[in-house]
C-alpha cells in the first residue's frame, strides 16, 4: 500500500479569485486575474517543489534559479509575491529586494533561508521583506504568509 505524501490542505480557507476583481479589455472583461507567483532560488528541487505547491493550489508560478535572472525576466512586473532565497551564488535575496526598490517594483517578498543569524531577521524587515522563513519550513507558514500578501 502506497503512503500518500503530498501536502494536505484540509480546513484551509479557499482562494477567493474576486479578491482580485475583473481587469476591463477593450473585448469586455477579461477572466479572473490568477495570483501570479515568482519563486527564486538556485536549489533547483526546492525551486521546483515551491512552484508545484503554488499552481496545485491554483496559483500562476514561475521559477527562476538566480535573482539576476529574474530582474532581466518581463515577468518580474504584475507578480502578487516573491519568494526569494537569501543565500544564492551572486546576488541574494536581501539585495534583490534592494534592486526591487531602486526598479520601483513593491511586491511582497517572503525570504527564505537555510542560515541561524539572528540579525538576518531585523535586516530583511529593514529592507521591507513580508516574512523570513527557515528552512525547512512549515508549508502552511508560507502560505499564510503568502496569503497575506495578497489581502495587502
Amino acid at each position: 500500500m502506497a503512503i500518500d505524501r503530498a501536502p494536505k490542505f484540509i480546513g484551509r480557507p479557499a482562494f477567493s479569485p474576486l479578491r482580485f476583481g475583473d481587469l476591463r479589455t477593450s473585448q469586455g472583461l477579461s477572466p479572473v486575474t490568477i495570483p501570479f507567483i515568482a519563486v527564486v532560488d538556485d536549489d533547483e528541487a526546492l525551486c521546483s517543489s515551491l512552484v508545484d505547491l503554488m499552481r496545485s493550489i491554483g496559483y500562476r508560478a514561475e521559477p527562476f534559479a538566480s535573482a539576476e535572472a529574474f530582474l532581466v525576466s518581463p515577468n518580474r512586473f504584475g507578480l502578487h509575491c516573491i519568494i526569494a532565497d537569501i543565500h544564492m551564488p551572486g546576488m541574494g535575496g536581501l539585495n534583490l529586494l534592494r534592486a526591487l526598490h531602486e526598479q520601483g517594483i513593491v511586491t511582497p517578498v517572503v525570504l527564505i533561508t537555510a542560515l541561524t543569524d539572528k540579525h538576518l531577521d531585523e535586516e530583511a524587515a529593514s529592507r521591507g521583506a513580508l516574512c523570513l522563513l527557515r528552512k525547512p519550513f512549515e508549508i502552511s507558514s508560507l502560505l499564510d504568509h503568502i496569503d497575506r500578501s495578497l489581502r495587502q
